[in-house]
């Protein structure tokens, strides 16, 4: 059953298209990644499918429901949503934000507590929930916001930029709550503009650029369609680089030579490197270092819109 289709969604600003056209589709039980730079209309998308602004034109399906001009209360309720920005009050605690939370889906004291001693299995918020949010991290209210967004069991979560400002420990920790969620049969939406995390956590990517998706699929199928070939990095003493040189080349492998390396492009490069060492070690070039740098989705995205998926200021 799909979870999610999007049809034709446009969303127009002052004459401005933040959306353009976007179509896509999301299987139930899917961890689905939206991949793009900031101002790729990634942030306006995730809006528009939890109810909190409405598109230009175009359709959205939720479990087959319009969610458009349909009952979007049923929906709400089958939909968890977790902004860039965590939405919880500063001068609460975790657990009045979560309580107030929980009030706002009717939810009795009862199911509350075992909803919440369910989540805190998967989540560690057990010393936060006494603290006022204003003096908890950034990670610390990113874990009681994810509570919030799940507290009413929904069947889809959207998650816009869920780790960003995180560190790289808490990001990866972050990961591990997702791939939790959706071993529980949870669908997940999640937009970032880190292709690290699209690449871990994603089943499928729709890579997003100026309001428009350019691509959608698995990462290794977008990787293998639109990135470049693998390169195989070989370094040497550079007394023997020349050396080195002359033995791949003589062996019928084109060589780009780098400042304190040999790059060889190749599509199977674990099968190649063995050979490519007996070789060399036969001429008496031992290599000190091989690397292998397999194509990325940054490589995706700069291939297919020409522009790098973080620009560089």
């Amino acid at each position: 059953m799909l979870a999610l289709e999007v049809d034709s969604l446009t969303k127009i600003y002052d004459s401005s298209k933040v959306l353009d056209s976007v179509s896509f589709k999301v299987n139930e039980g899917e961890i689905f990644g939206l991949l793009g730079p900031n101002g790729a209309g990634k942030t306006t998308l995730m809006e528009i499918l939890s109810g909190i602004r409405d598109p230009t034109s175009g359709a959205v399906k939720i479990f087959d429901m319009n969610a458009i001009k349909g009952n979007r209360k049923e929906i709400n309720k089958l939909i968890g949503f977790n902004p860039q920005e965590t939405m919880l009050y500063d001068d609460l605690t975790g657990m009045e934000n979560l309580e107030f939370i929980a009030s706002l889906y009717h939810m009795d004291r009862s199911t509350f507590k075992s909803r919440l001693e369910d989540l805190m299995s998967l989540i560690d918020v057990k010393n936060l929930l006494k603290k006022r949010v204003g003096k908890l991290s950034g990670g610390q209210k990113r874990r009681i916001s994810i509570i919030a967004s799940i507290i009413h069991s929904p069947k889809l979560l959207i998650l816009d930029e869920p780790t960003v400002g995180l560190d790289p420990d808490a990001r990866r920790d972050f990961w591990k709550v997702i791939w939790k969620l959706r071993d529980r049969g949870s669908t997940i939406i999640l937009s970032t503009h880190y292709m690290e995390e699209a690449d871990e956590l994603c089943d499928r990517v729709a890579i997003m650029e100026s309001g428009r998706i350019v691509a959608i699929g698995k990462p290794e199928d977008l990787k293998r369609k639109y990135g470049d070939k693998s390169k195989i990095f070989i370094y040497t003493k550079l007394k023997l680089l020349d050396d080195a040189d002359l033995t791949l080349r003589g062996i019928g492998y084109k060589t780009t030579r780098m400042a304190d390396s040999l790059v060889i492009e190749e599509d199977s490069p674990s099968e190649l490197v063995p050979y490519l060492i007996s070789e060399m070690s036969r001429k008496g070039v031992q290599p000190e270092r091989i690397e292998i740098r397999n194509p990325t989705l940054e490589d995706v995205f700069l291939n297919l819109t020409g522009k790098p998926l973080v620009e560089v200021i």
